[in-house]
């Protein structure tokens, strides 16, 4: 693991623990590309990107990491969670830049039942923030 790699891995884990925007922003490149589990069309709008990354550790109770793969500067992180009670297990695909930063974030999401109840709130959440998003 590069110390880019490590670097980034530590800081997107505090950032995620203690819920800080500010030190996610500090590792995510300017248009990382954002691929939602809720729409097809992806985002390169950094500040959206954070808006919905806040949104998916709050709206996921209990949300942590369980398990982390790295192949170079590409880092697939295994979650897991609650929504309104309902278990659920997730994938963030990352891929950085040579830098350091976050510049691709697919998430993956799993059970259907969870993801459905997932994509309505997060659904109200990404519309606060960019109405448009309700056409994605």
């Amino acid at each position: 693991m590069t110390p880019q790699v490590k670097h980034f891995l530590d800081t997107w884990h505090r950032a995620v623990e203690t819920r800080d925007e500010t030190l996610l922003a500090s590792i995510i490149a300017e248009g990382c590309e954002l691929h939602s589990p809720v729409v097809w069309k992806p985002s390169a709008d950094t500040h959206y990107l954070l808006h919905i990354l806040m949104g998916v550790i709050t709206t996921v109770e209990g949300f942590a990491y369980r398990q982390q793969w790295v192949d170079g500067n590409e880092i697939i992180l295994e979650f897991t969670g609650t929504v309104d009670g309902k278990g659920l297990v997730g994938i963030d695909k990352i891929s950085l830049d040579d830098a350091g930063h976050m510049n691709r974030i697919e998430v993956l999401i799993r059970p259907m039942n969870t993801l459905l109840e997932f994509a309505t709130r997060m659904r109200e959440h990404a519309l606060r923030y960019k109405p448009e998003a309700a056409n994605g």
